[in-house]
């Protein structure tokens, strides 16, 4: 039987779980029509952000300058610009590894040769992935950005990651087919 202390407890997480969400919701509410424009017409695999600007994003060093300013209003607008931009950042990140594997879906439907264990790895990167982005999607509004600079690296670089592993899959397919081709 469930405690009341543990009722409790399961309850106000999944309050604060709620709030968050809502307020990450809020802050993003502008960015799915950015997010389309994004997206609209790439048929190419899209690039990720480079390294410098997501280090820049969730680094410290803007936020303590605007500290020093002393401004209360400054200070509550670079915030909610600056976790826009990181929402915005975690969407496309989110979007980016989506449409990287739906290319790697169709280049594995018309492969012959699938090998499980890159696969397997592939997917397990995959998943990692997305776990982390739902997680900072979260965490933005309610850790701040500083706290999450970690993950958002992680993240980053297991996107990239992927990105060279599906181009090199996609890019051994196509020598594969050439090969069969000048048989």
């Amino acid at each position: 039987m469930i405690g009341t202390t543990t009722a409790l407890i399961g309850a106000a997480v999944l309050l604060v779980l709620i709030l968050v969400w809502v307020r990450g919701q809020s802050a993003s509410r502008h960015l799915p029509a950015v997010m389309d424009e994004w997206l609209t017409g790439q048929d190419d695999l899209p690039e990720a952000c480079p390294p410098e600007f997501v280090s820049k994003i969730f680094s410290s060093r803007d936020s303590e300058f605007i500290s020093q300013l002393e401004s209360v209003d400054l200070k509550r607008l670079f915030l909610r610009e600056r976790n826009a931009v990181a929402l915005l950042w975690v969407q496309q990140t989110a979007a980016t590894i989506r449409r990287i594997m739906r290319h790697h879906l169709e280049a594995s439907r018309l492969s012959a040769d699938i090998k499980f264990a890159m696969e397997a790895r592939i997917f397990l990167q995959y998943a990692q992935l997305r776990l982390i982005c739902g997680t900072l999607f979260l965490l933005i509004g309610l850790a701040g950005l500083e706290r999450l600079h970690w993950m958002a690296l992680r993240a980053d670089k297991l996107t990239q990651r992927i990105g060279n592993v599906l181009r090199e899959f996609e890019s051994g397919a196509r020598s594969r087919e050439m090969d069969g081709v000048q048989s």
